[in-house]
């Protein structure tokens, strides 16, 4: 089935293009948790919340670079992880169940402070959120329509050029890939909140999935602005 043509403002969010220069099998999400991806085929797994774009571990040591999907301010950054997961590295394994709270980072789940981070994000209430992707960005998009915030997990340890509050642009390297967190080998999850704060939202179109058009990404292939 052929995606329908992007009408959206995200870019590609890795310096890869699929099935040449990083994994031909994209992961997609699965927002809705029926295990049916917007292509009618199957996500990555039932429930995923974003798309996995993998690349070798030649490659992942080489250097691939992240870039900001769409301008905005960044709102969080965890770094420091281990970025060789899985393996027995404390960095890499589950967590204590109790690791959930304002500040909490243990094993691979990293989590926010308490701060105006509930609902649509209008400043109500106090709230935090908690990753398991080791090294994370999230940046927040003031000015997309449609995209609230998007989210970059399992980065290379000491690649993040980006730091709270900083002003981003679309296309911007923001860091590197790796295989930081939850992680089964070097990948980027790139996740998109489409009205506020965990809001979850398919940047991909398509009849079985929740976005049935047009796509979030700006170009189709999405990966046409890295060549």
């Amino acid at each position: 089935m052929a995606a329908p043509a992007a009408a959206g403002e995200l870019l590609w969010p890795l310096d890869c293009v699929p099935g040449e220069d990083c994994s031909a099998q994209i992961g997609y999400p699965d927002p809705d948790n029926n295990g049916i991806s917007f292509d009618c085929g199957k996500p990555n797994y039932a429930g995923h919340q974003g798309t996995d774009i993998g690349v070798s571990p030649v490659l992942a040591t080489v250097g691939v670079d992240v870039y900001a999907a769409a301008p905005g301010t960044v709102l969080w950054v965890f770094d420091g992880r281990s970025d060789q997961c899985p393996s027995s590295h404390p960095d890499c394994q589950e967590p204590p169940a109790n690791t959930t709270g304002p500040g909490k980072s243990r094993g691979y789940r990293v989590c926010t402070p308490l701060g105006p981070y509930c609902g649509d994000g209008t400043g109500g209430g106090q709230c935090y959120w908690c990753f398991d992707g080791g090294n994370v960005v999230v940046i927040r998009h003031e000015k997309s329509e449609g995209v609230f915030a998007t989210r970059y997990d399992h980065l290379k340890k000491g690649s993040i050029l980006v730091r709270q509050g900083d002003r981003v642009s679309a296309g911007q390297k923001i860091a590197e890939v790796g295989s930081a967190g939850h992680s089964s080998g070097p990948h980027l999850h790139f996740e998109v909140w489409g009205t506020g704060f965990y809001q979850l939202v398919d940047p991909w179109a398509g009849r079985c999935g929740t976005n049935q058009g047009p796509a979030l990404w700006k170009e189709s292939p999405p990966w046409k602005n890295v060549r």
